[in-house]
C-alpha cells in the first residue's frame, strides 16, 4: 500500500521524542516501511524516520517565537497532502487531530484519524457531530467513551517494538513513575502511595515540565525526603533500565486521558503495573496477571505488597500478544485494507447508479 502519515506539529517524529504519540507514530511508520509499504511521513524537518520524509515545518513549532506562522503554512501543506496529493497515495493516516477535520471530509482518497486528545470537554461535541463520518480510531476505550456516537472504527493501543525494550525478570525494590507532569496526572498521589507502602519512589518526566508541577503540587512532597528521587528526562538506554528495574510502575490518573504507552513499555520488561480505574492504563492491566487495576490510594496502598509474587514473563508475554508494536500495525494494516475496499466499494456503487441514470434517458427509439 501506499500511505501518508500526517504528523502533528508541536513535535519532531522519532523513536526517542518525548511525546507518547510522536513515538507511537514513530514506531508504527517504521514497522509498515519494514513490512514492504510504501510510507511517506510528513513531519517536520528533524524527524527520524526510514520512510521518504517530506518536511511541513523547518523547526518544531512550540520552540519557534513565531510558532503560529509557520503554523499558518504547515497548515497549508497539509491541504496539499489531503488535496492536490491525495490520488499519489491508497489511503492517508491523519495524526494531526481535529484540525484536518475538514480536510479529511473533502478528501477523495480513504482518510483515518487517530486522536490522541482526551474527548471529554464539552467544546469538543459540535466539533465531532459535524464530522461524525469521518473514520477514526481510539488510543483506548476510556478515551473513546465520551463521544460513543462518533465514527470510532475501534480502539488501537499504543505499541512499541518488541525488541526495544528487553525484558528483566528480577524486579527491583523502588517504584517508578513516569508521565507528563505538567498536566497533573496524579505525582501527588504516587509519593502518597510510596510514603505509605515504605518503598522509594523514582520519577522520570519531560525536564520543562517541573515549573508546572511547582505551581501544582506543594513543593515539600518535591523536597522533603519522602524517599522521591527526581529523574527527569531519560535516554532511551535509560529508561529501558529505569522501567525494568522497578517493582511496579505507578500509574495514578484516573482522567480519561488517552495515551497508555508507558503501560506497554513497562510490560515489555516484565514489569507490572498498578493503576487507577478511570484511565487509559486500568483498562489496560489483567488483574492479578500484568498488574491491578484499583478504585482508590488506599487500595493501591494494599495491593503493593502483592506485585513481588506477579510473573514477570506473564507481563512480558502479555505485553507481546496486546501491545507489541507489531500488534499495533496488524491492527492498523487490517484497518487500512477495510476502509480502501469501502472505498473502492462506495466508487463502484456510485458509477453503477450513474451509469443507470445515464441509460434512463437516453432517447427512446421512434418506431412508425
Amino acid at each position: 500500500m501506499k500511505i501518508a502519515q500526517i504528523a502533528p506539529l508541536w513535535n519532531n517524529v522519532s523513536s526517542r521524542g518525548p511525546s507518547d504519540s510522536e513515538r507511537a507514530l514513530s514506531y508504527l511508520t517504521e514497522e509498515l516501511v519494514r513490512r514492504g509499504h510504501e510510507v511517506t511521513l510528513f513531519a517536520g524537518a528533524d524527524s527520524r524516520t526510514s520512510a521518504t520524509l517530506e518536511v511541513l515545518c523547518s523547526t518544531r513549532l512550540d520552540r519557534t517565537p513565531d510558532n503560529w506562522s509557520r503554523a499558518g503554512a504547515a497548515i497549508l501543506a497539509v491541504e496539499e497532502v489531503f488535496g492536490p496529493r491525495a490520488d499519489e497515495f491508497d489511503l492517508i493516516h491523519s495524526h494531526f487531530g481535529i484540525d484536518g477535520f475538514s480536510m479529511a471530509q473533502r478528501c477523495p482518497t480513504p482518510t483515518v484519524t487517530t486522536l490522541y486528545d482526551r474527548l471529554d470537554l464539552p467544546e469538543y461535541v459540535p466539533v465531532f457531530k459535524q464530522f461524525r463520518d469521518l473514520p477514526l480510531v481510539a488510543t483506548s476505550d476510556t478515551q473513546r467513551a465520551p463521544l460513543a456516537w462518533a465514527s470510532c472504527q475501534q480502539t488501537i493501543y499504543p505499541g512499541v517494538p518488541s525488541e526495544l525494550y528487553r525484558f528483566n525478570p528480577r524486579p527491583g525494590k523502588y517504584l517508578a513513575f513516569i508521565d507528563s507532569l505538567s498536566m497533573g496526572k496524579g505525582l501527588g498521589m504516587a509519593i502518597e502511595i510510596a510514603r505509605r507502602a515504605h518503598l522509594p519512589l523514582r520519577v522520570a518526566s519531560r525536564q520543562n515540565s517541573i515549573d508546572g508541577l511547582l505551581f501544582s503540587i506543594p513543593s515539600k512532597l518535591l523536597i522533603a525526603g519522602n524517599g522521591v528521587e527526581w529523574l527527569g528526562e531519560l535516554t532511551e538506554p535509560e529508561k529501558i533500565s529505569f522501567l525494568g528495574g522497578a517493582l511496579a510502575l505507578l500509574c495514578t490518573q484516573s482522567s480519561p486521558s488517552p495515551s497508555g504507552l508507558c503501560v506497554a513499555e513497562a510490560l515489555a520488561c516484565g514489569t507490572p503495573v498498578v493503576a487507577l480505574h478511570g484511565g487509559p492504563a486500568g483498562e489496560m492491566i489483567y488483574d492479578h496477571v500484568t498488574g491491578f487495576a484499583c478504585d482508590s490510594l488506599d487500595e493501591m496502598v494494599h495491593v503493593l505488597p502483592l506485585v513481588k509474587d506477579l510473573d514477570r514473563k506473564g507481563c512480558r508475554n502479555v505485553f507481546e500478544k496486546r501491545f507489541s508494536g507489531e500488534r499495533m500495525a496488524d491492527q492498523y494494516v487490517h484497518l487500512y485494507q477495510r476502509l480502501i475496499a469501502s472505498a473502492a466499494s462506495h466508487r463502484r456503487f456510485s458509477a453503477s447508479i450513474v451509469q443507470a441514470v445515464q441509460t434512463d434517458r437516453r432517447p427512446m427509439a421512434v418506431t412508425n
